[in-house]
Parts: C-alpha cells; sequence; structure tokens
C-alpha cells in the first residue's frame, strides 16, 4: 500500500494552470469526512490528512453506524490528532444510516470554515493537497470550486496505470470550454468533479445546501459553484483515488469495462425513464437557481432552459422508426446531443428504444 508523497505522479501537462496573484488574506479550512465501514483502507487516509504540510484547522468526521471497527478507530486518531495540536477534530456517530449524500450534508453544515475539503475513507492525500489548493483560493479570490486529476489505485494500493480525468475521457473540448469560462456548459452536462478532489468556498452553500433527492453531492456542489461563479479544473495529482469492490462510486478505468457499463445502463434503464430522471435533475437546479436570492448570470439560467427543452423534445419524440429518426436527426443537426447529453450515444438510445 502507498502511503508516502505521491510527488512524482502529479502533474498532466494536458491543463494550463490557473493564473495567481499575491494572497491578500489566509483563509481558515477544514475537512468534511464520511466513513461506513471503511475496513482497512481507513487507516492510510487517516495518516494522509495527519500528514499535511498545512494542516486544517477544523476535521468533522460523520460515521454512518460502521460496525467494523471503524468507529474504534476513529476515536483512536481523534485523540492522536488533538494531542499534536495543530487540528481540532469532531466525530458524530449517526443514529441511523443516512446514505452518503445526506452524511455528506451534515459533516459539511458542521464545519465553519472558509473552505471546505471533501474526504472520503478510503484515499489517500499527497502531504502538499490542502496546501496547494488553498494557495489557489487564496490568490485567486474569483473561483469558488476548484478541483484536481487524481491517481487511480486498486485496493492494494497499486497504480492502475490511468488518471482519473482519463477515466472520465476528457475531451480537450471540454478542457478548453473550462480554460474559456464555459464551466457551466460543461458541468451542467456531466459531472467531472469527484469530491475528494476538489475545494469550496463556503460562500456556495448559500445556493447549494440542501442537496436535493436525484444528485450526488460533489456533481451538485460542481453544478451550483459552475453556475453562481467560477471552478478551476488543474492537472495536479494530488489524491490517490482507489477502486475496489466496495466503492459507493466506482470509476469504469478501461474502455471496455466503460462500454459495457454503458450498455448495461441503457438496456436495463427504459428510455422515457432515463430521460424524465435527466430533466427531473435539471429542473431541480433550475428550480434552486431561480429561487434562491444569490444572482445567476443570465446566460447560465438560459443555457440550463435550452438544456431542458433538449429533454422535453426527446421526451416527445414520436414512436414509429421515421418519424422518430426524422427528429434525431433535427436534434443533431441542432448539437442538442452533443451540447446537453452524452452525444453519439444518445442518438443510438432514441433509435433503438421506443
Amino acid at each position: 500500500m502507498i502511503s508516502g508523497p505521491i510527488e512524482d505522479l502529479r502533474t498532466s501537462p494536458a491543463i494550463a494552470s490557473v493564473p495567481k496573484v499575491a494572497p491578500s488574506v489566509k483563509l481558515t479550512c477544514g475537512v468534511a469526512m464520511c466513513t461506513c465501514n471503511a475496513g482497512v483502507f481507513l487507516q492510510p487516509q487517516l495518516d494522509s490528512i495527519a500528514r499535511q504540510s498545512r494542516a486544517p484547522a477544523h476535521i468533522v468526521v460523520c460515521d454512518d453506524r460502521s460496525d467494523d471497527g471503524t468507529w474504534e478507530r476513529l476515536q483512536a486518531w481523534a485523540v492522536q490528532m488533538e494531542g499534536m495540536g495543530r487540528t481540532r477534530v469532531s466525530l458524530i456517530r449517526n443514529e441511523e444510516r443516512l446514505g452518503v449524500r445526506r452524511n455528506f450534508e451534515q459533516a459539511i453544515r458542521s464545519l465553519e470554515t472558509d473552505v471546505i475539503f471533501l474526504a472520503d475513507q478510503d484515499d489517500i492525500w499527497a502531504n502538499t493537497k490542502v496546501a496547494e489548493l488553498m494557495e489557489c483560493l487564496e490568490t485567486t479570490p474569483s473561483i469558488l470550486l476548484v478541483h484536481t486529476d487524481a491517481v487511480l489505485i486498486d485496493g492494494e494500493g497499486k497504480d492502475l496505470g490511468k488518471s482519473l480525468f482519463e477515466a472520465l475521457r476528457l475531451s480537450p473540448h471540454e478542457q478548453a470550454l473550462v480554460s474559456g469560462k464555459r464551466f457551466f456548459e460543461v458541468y451542467c452536462r456531466r459531472n467531472l468533479v469527484t469530491g475528494t478532489t476538489a475545494a469550496f468556498r463556503r460562500e456556495l452553500l448559500e445556493l447549494a445546501l440542501p442537496f436535493p433527492d436525484g444528485w450526488i453531492h460533489d456533481e451538485w456542489l460542481a453544478a451550483c459553484a459552475a453556475a453562481q461563479g467560477t471552478v478551476a479544473m488543474l492537472p495536479d495529482r494530488l489524491t490517490q483515488y482507489r477502486q475496489h469492490g466496495a466503492n459507493v462510486i466506482g470509476i469504469p478505468v478501461s474502455t471496455i469495462s466503460r462500454l459495457v457499463t454503458h450498455a448495461r445502463r441503457v438496456v436495463n434503464t427504459p428510455r422515457d425513464q432515463y430521460l424524465r430522471y435527466k430533466l427531473a435533475r435539471l429542473e431541480a437546479l433550475h428550480q434552486r437557481l431561480e429561487s434562491s436570492s444569490v444572482p445567476i448570470p443570465t446566460d447560465r439560467l438560459a443555457l440550463l432552459e435550452e438544456a431542458q427543452s433538449h429533454f422535453l423534445r426527446r421526451i416527445a419524440f414520436r414512436k414509429s422508426l421515421g418519424p422518430r429518426l426524422v427528429s434525431v436527426m433535427r436534434e443533431s443537426r441542432a448539437h442538442g446531443y452533443h451540447r446537453f447529453a452524452d452525444g453519439f450515444a444518445g442518438m443510438v438510445r432514441d433509435l433503438i428504444q421506443v
């Protein structure tokens, strides 16, 4: 198992760095961590957080009724951390299991720091992770949320030979959109933010809380941040993101596994159900943006309305093949599939599923 720094694996040249200015204020930072039967993967993660070159001011760990000794290990670790005198640690044990989204919401609400990091129970942080992301936020006040690439490792801590962005098939077009400050167009279409690689300013919570049903906590935070302000995507690989059989949310590493996963999703999910699910998510986001007192740029609201219209049109496609083919080609020429859905795969879904 890898337990030391991962400096030699940290950077990919694919994405430009964010311009920086001299820091004007030193921000406080905290870590919101959730656990549930973490097993053998917990200690390396706890150790990596304890080794940070810049210590977080406060760590909140919410345990979702673990019954494998995780809670006892957390208690012992908290005593050690308090003894070091660098970081305050708060442990919360749920009386009933909340699930990942609600548990993270609870942990986040328990922090009062300027910046919040999200931590899974089974990853490993580079020693400089907190320091580097805090430098990004302190030197670039316009950034609301920052996230990075990561090294993918297996259950034994071995490098899987592919980075997180590579596994997500981050395209040059998506990188260009983010660099060109069209980040809402990217994060509204699909999630590229893995919570364990991210840090965000407290101001985001006014819009983002509470987390709605149908959204994972990290993708919701990313969408809200992209709607409200600026999101920074950095090439640094400051996290070893563990892939194993017990992942709540895993990443298909190989092309074959990705295609198989997608094919199963298409086969097992009725087309109408899938489209209405996607539309409901967009409607929830639209409702939040319009009802919030946080000012949202009009162009982002307009883009969200276009995305909703795309899915409404697809839901209304006729069942007979001829008219449906005409509708699919019309939607393709309007670039709807590539702007708001999963491109060619969406076209195929609309053609083969009634």
